[in-house]
């Protein structure tokens, strides 16, 4: 008779709170008398780095630090190579599996669930990424296309919405150390060393039908040290935020000279706490259930947070029903439609924008944050957004690549949102947005602090000529949309 095992799967969910998969896993194995086997699996696609299934050498970093301290949170845990359904399949024929596993938003992960049910093992899914029901519709019954309205229907039952209290361990037996060797071929010690050695140190992506490696774009070696990497540091960080940042969230969110965005972003990417420990906490924080959307009353910065936190909410969920949002536009009216500079030129321009040599200082300086520091200031994503693809003209889908392969904190769904929206061709339909690259620098980052920050004394004495001069911008970007100058009414200018 085969050995009942509780499985509980993580993925991208590594917390011990708020972490339904893993309170459903325990329970069943205290229930039914089963060993508990905590498992992560380094996916084929995750060692090797190629171009054509995108997992980013920042990406590959974090876990080989996070790995190591949440598999130290078990008494037991299984890290092993392979491939995620295969995986799960092999361990069925050695043991009595019953997988719990906390559902994700892309399309890869359904396929490897279809062909686990399809083999007849009990796997149970969990809601997580995507907090708010995933059938929400309006009254019409369609799918929400627009922000607000999406924010007003989900409102109450995001911040209504009950968390799951710390996992404890007691009276659970865990599948042991000898055991797990039995159950799978390929084991990896969970230190950072053994991880890195698995990974491929690739640093490459394809767009336009061209591979680019990073390394040779760009000589700037990225810093992972100044950022949390577990779940307790991550708490530990929103915290202090609450009690120094939070106030002013609405005044302050955009400024690239104040910087006083949370960085939760890493977090909630990851899965290190999840948007309901957030909303939890701000509650607690300012004794408020915040019920109102709209309220005036309330503290302000935590409204706005609250806000930004349903923003994820509504590209997950957009990305759920609309999983070809990756490579289309969710606009059908701009699929196919946009005249994007020819490609040798798009090169050229791509290439520049990357390494910081559009001419736009702020944008400059942008994308040398992100090489730096495998992020960027989210009023900075929107930016380089709109320059690459309004003033530039290249397509939004290279620029969604190259944060694929270089952001710390990918959420496939928020990078694809945000690109879509930069290039106006996505959800929360608006006229098109051209954002000057000027003003932004002026409106957000008034005494060059920002600039200063990540741009060379060489290049802020003598800044290079603007690929495209903004004043000629404008008009080529209305005419790559189908637009004109006759209709202005069309685009607005930020």
């Amino acid at each position: 008779m085969k050995e009942k095992i509780s499985v509980y799967w993580s993925r991208r969910d590594f917390r011990l709170r708020d972490n339904p998969a893993l309170t459903a896993a325990i329970a069943f194995a205290k229930k039914e008398n089963a060993l508990l086997l905590p498992l992560f699996i380094l996916e084929d696609y995750m060692c090797a780095g190629d171009p054509k299934f995108q997992f980013g050498y920042p990406s590959r970093v974090f876990l080989s630090k996070n790995l190591p301290e949440f598999s130290s949170e078990f008494p037991h845990f299984a890290l092993v190579r392979g491939k995620g359904a295969e995986s799960i399949l092999k361990l069925s024929k050695k043991a009595d599996i019953h997988v719990f596993v906390n559902e994700d938003v892309y399309p890869d992960f359904y396929t490897q669930i279809k062909k686990i049910q399809h083999a007849g093992i009990d796997i149970k899914l969990f809601a997580d990424m995507l907090t708010v029901s995933k059938e929400t519709k309006t009254g019409a019954g369609n799918y929400y296309s627009v922000f607000t309205p999406f924010k007003k229907a989900v409102w109450k039952e995001f911040v209504e919405v009950k968390t799951f209290p710390k996992v404890s361990f007691s009276n659970v037996s865990f599948v042991s150390s000898q055991k797990i060797q039995e159950l799978f071929s390929k084991i990896v010690e969970p230190k950072e060393k053994e991880i890195m050695k698995c990974f491929s140190d690739n640093k490459t992506f394809t767009v336009g039908k061209k591979e680019y490696d990073i390394s040779e774009l760009i000589d700037r070696n990225m810093k992972f040290e100044n950022w949390y990497i577990s779940e307790e540091g991550a708490l530990k960080h929103f915290d202090s935020y609450l009690k120094n940042g939070m106030s002013g969230y609405k005044d302050d969110r955009d400024s690239l000279e104040k910087d006083k965005t949370s960085r939760m972003s890493l977090a909630l990417a990851w899965g290190l706490v999840s948007t309901r420990t957030l909303k939890d906490k701000i509650q607690k924080h300012f004794d408020a259930k915040f019920e109102n959307p709209f309220s005036t009353s309330l503290n302000q910065g935590a409204m706005h947070y609250i806000s930004e936190l349903i923003w994820r909410e509504f590209y997950k969920y957009l990305f759920i029903h609309n999983p070809k949002l990756i490579s289309q536009e969710f606009q059908e009216k701009f699929r196919g439609t946009v005249d994007w500079v020819e490609a040798h030129e798009a090169h050229k321009r791509f290439e520049a924008w990357i390494q910081g040599k559009t001419g736009y200082p702020v944008v400059d300086a942008a994308m040398m944050q992100l090489a730096e520091e495998g992020w960027m200031h989210n009023r900075a994503r929107m930016i380089v957004a709109s320059v690459l693809t309004k003033n530039l003209g290249v397509d939004w889908r290279w620029g969604q690549e190259y944060f694929r392969a270089t952001l710390l904190d990918l959420d496939e769904a928020s990078n694809n949102g945000g690109w879509q929206w930069g290039a106006s061709v996505g959800a929360d339909p608006k006229p098109i947005r051209i954002f000057n690259p000027y003003l932004q620098a002026e409106n957000y980052d008034a005494h060059d602090v920002y600039q200063k920050k990540y741009l060379s004394e060489e290049y802020l004495a003598n800044p290079p000529k603007p690929i495209v001069e903004h004043k000629d911008a404008r008009g080529e970007a209305l005419k790559r949309y189908g637009l004109s100058e006759k209709k202005d009414g069309d685009a607005r200018y930020y």
